[in-house]
């Protein structure tokens, strides 16, 4: 008990650093191999032989991790709001883009599993961060909950991932509510203390599965809208941009 709990500290530790490193340094495969360590951690504390989330541990490690990535955000004077991309041949993994301005474009064929930091003066509204999807390992927990492959499933497999966030003590149920192309998500009783305006741009671990889930599900890119909170509930709005093609 005691050997994992410290195993699985250490990797978060590790993971955490590297991917910060690599965020700072462009190097996207430090910056993979970073997220990988700490999504290892966090499962070894998670499984444990109580079933029970450390979530002292979790909040206090993972935390400043995230906040790593809000940091550079602003740092980079960053604007707009997140971009979810679902996985296709550029990206095999989809991707997170954050632009420099609210008033955005993006050129598809300029990203790959390499790109950090996209910039062009001569196309200035294509600039900003490309983060690896931080929350793909939660999402393939869904997929494989479900036996599935959520490419094209369509929106209501997001609701798919609440068994999966139950059983690991995170949220009490997760609901969609779609009109148009403006979709809403319902997080009941979200148990990690992430979630704040700041998800709109790097989202926590949980909320960042839901969003990618949802961009694979529908074959489009969506955009974050707002992050707000009812009540018991953590909402969270975002609007479908058009499939990979309109974007290439």
């Amino acid at each position: 008990m005691k050997g994992k709990y410290i195993a699985g500290l250490a990797l978060i530790v590790l993971g955490s650093l590297a991917g910060f490193k690599g965020a700072v340094d462009g190097n996207q495969s430090m910056i993979n191999a970073g997220i990988g360590g700490v999504f290892l951690g966090i499962l070894i504390l998670t499984f444990s032989p109580s079933n029970n989330v450390k979530y002292d541990a979790f909040k206090s490690i993972v935390l400043p991790y995230i906040e790593s990535y809000r940091r550079l955000s602003e740092a980079l004077g960053l604007k707009g709001k997140a971009v979810y991309i679902p996985p296709y041949d550029n990206l095999p993994k989809g991707g997170v883009f954050i632009p420099l301005y609210e008033d955005f474009e993006i050129d598809l064929s300029r990203f790959d599993e390499n790109t950090v930091f996209v910039t062009d003066v001569g196309k200035a509204k294509e600039m900003g961060l490309l983060l690896p999807p931080l929350g793909g390992d939660l999402m393939r927990m869904y997929e494989e909950y479900s036996e599935m492959d959520f490419a094209g499933a369509g929106i209501s497999v997001v609701e798919n991932s609440s068994a999966v966030l139950k059983s690991l003590g995170l949220v009490k149920s997760i609901s969609v509510e779609e009109r148009d192309d403006k979709i809403n998500i319902y997080l009941e009783g979200v148990r990690v203390g992430f979630c704040s305006e700041s998800c709109e741009q790097v989202a926590c671990p949980v909320c960042n599965s839901l969003l990618l889930t949802a961009a694979k599900s529908l074959q489009e890119l969506v955009l974050v809208e707002k992050f707000r909170f009812e009540d018991r509930f953590v909402v969270i709005s975002f609007r479908r941009l058009g499939g990979i093609d309109k974007w290439t």
